[in-house]
């Protein structure tokens, strides 16, 4: 091999291991500013959003998914700060926020106001019937979404409703505590959907005038819309209530959907009105089941839903077809004084038809002449 090559490939002189160190500084240095300007993903993943500097947004702070618990504990809220904000009549725009403390709206001031701008006579009188005419209001958006609640949110004040003039949002939220926003009038859309209520979840005498999402939302032990009207589209598809779940008395003005709910314990849907479609098509009831004097003004459907329990539907009234033959029940539903469509009132499941005893008088005749025929040949 030549000698010349050698050397050039493999040079130890000190010139050439100078120049080797100084590139190995020179590559330490440059990865030390990459570390630096850079920082690794396990390091930086928690990346913080706030309101931008001189811009009255209200409260915002967005954590990404990628902040550790420590992380959000640092960044928690408390729950004092945020009702200062919304007494401010500010918005509040939270993501995946550790919310420390209670949430009581009790505390908001007491106003005597003439309704919201548009609101017709017939709706004002109707929130003014449900809280006097005092109101706490919450003026802007309320978002607390994938958020983590320690505490209790409560309205319990008896004299006055809650009203909230924009749009709710709690999805994917984790409530802790209970929550109870009874007499509350909600003038924007309503998004539930994906959250976690551990307690009890009230919503009593509620108004809620746009559409309200609850898809796979999860009720905990109790949960009560107690003579609350629904204006607008209910979806709780896939959504499970665990415990008690109480509709008594509810007016749904347009489509609800129930599909693939779960209802864990006694469900009750006494004396409620559905002017739209209403769809329970695959749910699952557990337990006792009541839809006594319920009024099905539109489509009622029950596909595939599994009684487990006993179903009562006493006095109930279909002004449509239904289609209860197509559900199944672990026990005969109870259908004293339900007002059904003649048609819509198949033999198989419910109850015996015309049909059925005209075959069986027929057979009972021909085996009556057979009789005959058999005793006149001996």
């Amino acid at each position: 091999m030549d000698s010349t090559l050698f050397h050039r490939r493999f040079d130890h002189s000190p010139t050439a291991r100078l120049k080797t160190r100084r590139f190995r500084w020179c590559l330490v240095l440059v990865l030390v500013c990459a570390m630096v300007t850079c920082p690794p993903e396990a390091d930086a993943g928690c990346v913080v959003e706030t309101a931008a500097a001189g811009i009255d947004a209200g409260l915002v702070i967005h954590l990404s998914p990628s902040c550790t618990q420590a992380e959000r504990e640092s960044h928690a809220v408390r729950g004092d700060v945020i009702m200062d904000e919304i007494a401010k009549g500010r918005s509040v725009d939270l993501l995946g926020v550790l919310v420390l403390g209670d949430l009581i709206f009790d505390r908001l001031a007491v106003q005597t106001t003439a309704g919201s701008p548009g609101l017709t006579s017939e709706r004002a009188n109707r929130e003014d019937h449900v809280g006097g005419n005092g109101q706490r209001i919450v003026r802007e958006a309320l978002s607390l979404r994938d958020s983590v609640l320690l505490g209790a949110v409560r309205h319990r004040a008896a004299d006055s409703t809650l009203r909230f003039e924009g749009p709710v949002d709690v999805s994917g939220s984790h409530f802790k505590e209970g929550v109870d926003l009874s007499r509350s009038v909600f003038h924007k859309p309503v998004e539930l959907s994906r959250a976690t209520f551990e307690k009890e979840a009230y919503f009593v005498q509620g108004q809620f005038t746009m559409p309200v999402g609850c898809r796979e939302t999860k009720f905990g032990p109790s949960t009560r819309f107690h003579q609350s009207t629904f204006r607008g589209s209910v979806d709780c598809t896939s959504a499970l209530f665990d415990g008690m779940a109480e509709f008594l008395e509810v007016t749904f003005e347009q489509p609800a959907v129930f599909d693939r709910s779960r209802f864990g314990l006694g469900t009750g849907f006494s004396g409620s009105r559905f002017k739209g479609r209403v769809s329970f098509s695959e749910a699952i009831f557990s337990r006792e089941t009541f839809f006594g004097f319920a009024a099905f003004e539109s489509d009622a459907v029950f596909a595939g839903a599994q009684f487990l329990g006993s179903a009562d539907f006493s006095h109930a009234e279909f002004w449509q077809q239904d289609d209860l033959a197509k559900a199944r029940f672990d026990h005969p539903p109870l259908l004293d004084e339900t007002k059904r469509l003649e048609s819509a009132q198949p033999g198989g499941l419910l109850q015996p038809s015309n049909g059925q005893y005209a075959l069986t008088a027929m057979f009972l005749i021909v085996a009556a002449l057979l009789v005959a025929y058999a005793a006149k040949l001996k």
